[in-house]
């Protein structure tokens, strides 16, 4: 964007430079246009000015500030424009090298004239026709402004219908964790987590949160393996061995995507197996009955929980028609859930009712408006309803991931405490200086990899990262190239997937034989994946993806065998994940399966375990099929699927893979090249982690800590 086009460009002509920067959505000059004619017209420049506000809506944001020196700062507008331009940068090429700046070009100071202009016509109420006060007390008036202002120390700007969340989300939490329920006299043994300690020496966290977890309605947060499913486990037996009653209770596991419902599903019931055989549980009068309620527990989206009506638009639960009081409700991966659904969540929630909420606050935040549960956290009253979980069982302390991810873990801690810049710490600085040349560029020289080969972090950069021309410019030339190598040597072990994948045969089964060939590829499916915080260009899932298809085709036909991956767009052993939600047959956003060939149609199987009944004496009963399930690819929309060798680290989160490649944007600066996006990337990996980037990226990642104003305060 100019100079030019800040300072004299009509707003239409601002809108589209900035679109063109990927900084704003058209549907914000639609909404811009509606407040210009509800208003009878506003001033060019306040419109610019909106322009901004609502560009800063687009990335999460629950309100903005009205004051020029705080929407100015490096915490707000600053940070995004030099975001703008550096993605600008990334995206557009010519003769391979990346475009100069201009003198021209605009600096973030050179929107302080309209943001001065436009902050100081909305507090003047020169927009009083669309912008309204922010009155909780008004809430059910029957008119409603498009904005709010919420008067204050610094004022703020709300879409109309996010503060309303807000407020909705502040009462509930007062409502359903605002008081201790009565618990009552424990009757007989109270069970804890046996991590092999003596019962005094045990886990603290885990002990404290089954403890309270008795009487309280908790959130309960942590890393990955620090058992926050176990501890809920064990807080659902004890409850129900404690009071008859709550046997009659239904019991509901929600996420905000399917794929984590089931993985939330399938660990509680892989942690029963072993809960259930320990010879004190056993003890319980109630063993039999408590035992097939949970082990017959189902889970659903959030969505599905509150039975979303599309004629409505509106949930069938909600505040007017609540779930009964004799309600238990565990709700997973609560830091992808946006705002609005947060709020509808709780709002149906009635008070009386049992709600454990889980999840890992350093991980990405919602795709949608709001980081709540971040911001619940951060709150004054968080004691009151937060138990946090440290220790991990999937890390130990000589972990290097383990490691590696407290430091990040740190950083994020230290940049939210501070708008200056941080210091990372020495061990992370020393851990940007490990970076090597990837060792498929470098005729086999292996990084420095200290530890365990099942646990190890490495660092590598690819050739020319950083590079000069003659000219001193940067150059991309020849990167695809480089990363084709480097691709070549990470599907070594994926070369045979097709081969397995034309092993198997479709349809149910329970012969051991055909369910060996099936466990066999899925595991090896399951091995390893590429995470890219990108979609586009050379790190981009979207071009790995196309890379690693081509390479595995070739190589079949290198060897002769290049009719065992012929196909109608796919191939055998392709893995491939649902990106829209396929409700009929019960496949979700984020779940991935393996194509495999019946005949000339392609299918794609999906590992789904079917709930498991008991016999009358406790035991399970043997199943009918196993595990994997067959779907017609012919019946799937394909704009509901895509490759999954490679995914973006967004789609990642919930999932678990023994080896991660984590690609990092190139430039520094790039608005995905962030805290939570490296430290979501590498929590992955249960064995072994690859970070792609250079010393820089790499602490750039680290310093940048995304932050989202959901203005939560309890």
């Amino acid at each position: 964007m100019k100079k030019k086009q800040i300072e004299i460009a009509s707003y239409e002509e601002f809108f589209e430079a900035l679109k063109e920067m990927r900084g704003i959505q058209e549907l914000d000059l639609h909404l811009i246009d509606l407040l210009d004619k509800m208003n009878d017209g506003v001033d060019n420049a306040t419109k610019k000015f909106l322009c901004l506000a609502f560009s800063l809506f687009d990335d999460g944001n629950v309100r903005i500030p009205l004051d020029a020196s705080t929407f100015m700062s490096n915490r707000w507008w600053a940070k995004k424009w030099k975001g703008l331009v550096q993605l600008q940068k990334s995206l557009v090429e010519v003769n391979g090298r990346l475009q100069d700046p201009s003198p021209d070009d605009a600096q973030a100071e050179d929107f302080k004239q309209i943001v001065e202009a436009g902050i100081k016509d909305i507090l003047d109420g020169k927009l009083n026709k669309v912008i309204g006060t922010a009155d909780p007390s008004k809430k059910g008036d029957e008119i409603s402004s498009p904005l709010l202002v919420e008067n204050g120390k610094v004022p703020y700007l709300y879409l109309d219908k996010l503060y309303w969340a807000k407020i909705d989300i502040e009462s509930s939490m007062k409502e359903l964790f605002g008081e201790k329920a009565d618990a009552g006299k424990i009757n007989g043994s109270l069970f804890l987590p046996d991590d092999g300690e003596p019962e005094d020496k045990r886990n603290k966290e885990q002990k404290d949160a089954v403890t309270r977890g008795l009487s309280e309605n908790l959130i309960i947060t942590g890393g990955p393996g620090t058992g926050k499913t176990t501890v809920v486990l064990y807080i659902l037996w004890n409850l129900l061995n404690q009071n008859s009653d709550l046997l009659k209770y239904d019991i509901y596991l929600a996420a905000p995507s399917g794929k984590a419902a089931d993985r939330m599903r399938e660990s509680l019931a892989g942690n029963l197996k072993n809960l259930a055989d320990r010879p004190d549980v056993k003890q319980c009068e109630k063993y039999q009955e408590i035992k097939e309620k949970i082990n017959n527990l189902e889970s659903s989206t959030i969505h599905r929980l509150l039975k979303f009506s599309r004629g409505k638009s509106d949930f069938s639960y909600n505040k007017e028609n609540q779930f009964s009081p004799k309600s238990i409700f565990v709700i997973d991966e609560a830091s992808m859930i946006d705002i609005n659904l947060f709020a509808s969540l709780l709002q149906a929630i009635p008070v009386g009712a049992r709600i454990f909420i889980l999840g890992d606050p350093y991980q990405l935040p919602s795709v949608d408006a709001g980081a709540v549960l971040g911001e619940l956290l951060n709150a004054k009253a968080n004691e009151r309803f937060r138990v946090k979980l440290i220790k991990s069982h999937r890390f130990d302390e000589k972990s290097e991931i383990g490691k590696l991810a407290k430091e990040i873990n740190n950083a994020a801690e230290e940049a939210m405490k501070s708008e200056t810049p941080i210091a990372l710490s020495k061990e992370l600085l020393s851990q940007a200086e490990s970076f090597v040349l990837h060792p498929a560029l470098a005729g086999g020289i292996a990084s420095k990899e200290e530890g365990s080969s099942k646990d190890r972090v490495s660092y590598y950069q690819i050739e020319g990262d950083g590079a000069k021309d003659d000219e001193g410019k940067p150059i991309s030339a020849k990167e695809d190239a480089r990363l084709e190598i480097i691709l070549k040597d990470w599907l070594k072990d994926f070369y045979a997937l097709p081969e397995l994948a034309n092993e198997i045969t479709c349809g149910d089964s329970i012969d051991k034989k055909e369910t060996d060939r099936r466990d066999k590829i899925w595991k090896l499916s399951l091995s390893k994946r590429i995470l890219s915080a990108e979609r586009r260009g050379f790190r981009g899932v979207e071009w790995l993806n196309k890379k690693v298809c081509s390479i595995i085709r070739d190589k079949y036909k290198e060897d002769g065998k290049a009719s065992l991956v012929k196909g109608s767009g796919y191939f055998p052993g392709q893995l491939l994940m649902i990106t829209k939600n396929q409700e009929m047959f019960k496949l979700y956003n984020g779940d991935t399966g393996i194509v495999i060939y019946d005949g000339n149609t392609p299918y794609l199987m999906v590992k789904k375990a079917p709930t498991q009944s008991t016999t009358e004496d406790g035991s399970l009963k043997a199943p009918t099929r196993d595990a994997y399930t067959f779907y017609s690819l012919a019946l799937l929309p394909s704009d509901a699927i895509e490759t999954a060798f490679a995914i973006t680290i967004h789609k990642s989160q919930g999932s678990e893979y023994d080896h991660v490649t984590v690609f990092l944007p190139k430039q520094e600066g790039h608005p995905l090249l962030n805290n939570q996006i490296i430290y979501t990337g590498i929590t992955r990996a249960k064995q072994v982690v690859e970070i792609i980037a250079t010393p820089e990226t790499f602490k750039a990642a680290c310093e940048a800590v995304t932050q989202r104003d959901t203005g939560i305060e309890l």
